[in-house]
């Protein structure tokens, strides 16, 4: 039930924006925000550290982040850390805005049984769950950066490195749904076009 009012309330704010110009809007600001992270914040952090930022690293283990952590001081690197970390999980946002702008409009294209289940069991939430798990990790490499002591240091390691791949994963899922969501649009307007063909006509 709470899901399911999380994704009213998100398609009710955001149904103003499912026009050609909001789609172009938060694209283009999603754009700026991907290249302003991945090439002008990351470098500074990597010139720091040596390292990419934990959160563009694919695969990243345990290991990875306490070899990364020992090889550099990370108190010098944190306030590189917090605006790349600021700009980053903006452009997550965005990009979340813009799956659930993307799904709300294939789901006004069809009246397919599937999407009206899918909508009551907030459905429109998923694109945003790869947001809050992103916001804990990023969390979480904030305070290993900070440093911290055993055994926090340890349990932080040990949840944020599940954390980075889930994030991964739910992306994943989320892009592949977008798919299947796609497929089941263009199979229903198919369908019905060729309804509309079959049906005689009784006018001639």
């Amino acid at each position: 039930m709470l899901f399911s009012r999380a994704s009213q309330a998100l398609k009710f704010h955001l149904t103003p924006w499912i026009t050609g110009r909001g789609f172009f809007a938060i694209a283009a600001v999603a754009a700026v925000l991907a290249l302003l992270a991945r090439f002008v914040l990351a470098p500074v952090y990597r010139d720091l550290t040596g390292f990419l930022p934990f959160d563009l690293q694919v695969p990243l283990s345990r290991f990875m982040i306490g070899v990364e952590l020992g090889a550099f001081d990370g108190a010098s690197a944190i306030s590189a850390y917090v605006i790349f970390a600021a700009v980053h999980f903006a452009f997550g946002i965005a990009v979340a805005a813009l799956f659930t702008l993307l799904w709300a409009w294939l789901f006004s294209l069809t009246s397919s049984r599937v999407f009206a289940f899918l909508k009551r069991g907030g459905i429109l939430m998923v694109p945003w769950y790869v947001v809050i798990v992103d916001l804990l990790g990023k969390v979480g490499f904030y305070r290993l950066l900070g440093g911290l002591t055993w055994p926090a240091y340890a349990l932080t390691i040990e949840l944020c490195a599940p954390l980075h791949r889930f994030k991964f994963a739910l992306a994943d899922i989320r892009n592949y749904v977008t798919i299947a969501f796609v497929l089941i649009v263009v199979v229903d307007i198919v369908r019905r076009r060729n309804a509309r063909e079959d049906r005689p006509d009784f006018t001639s």
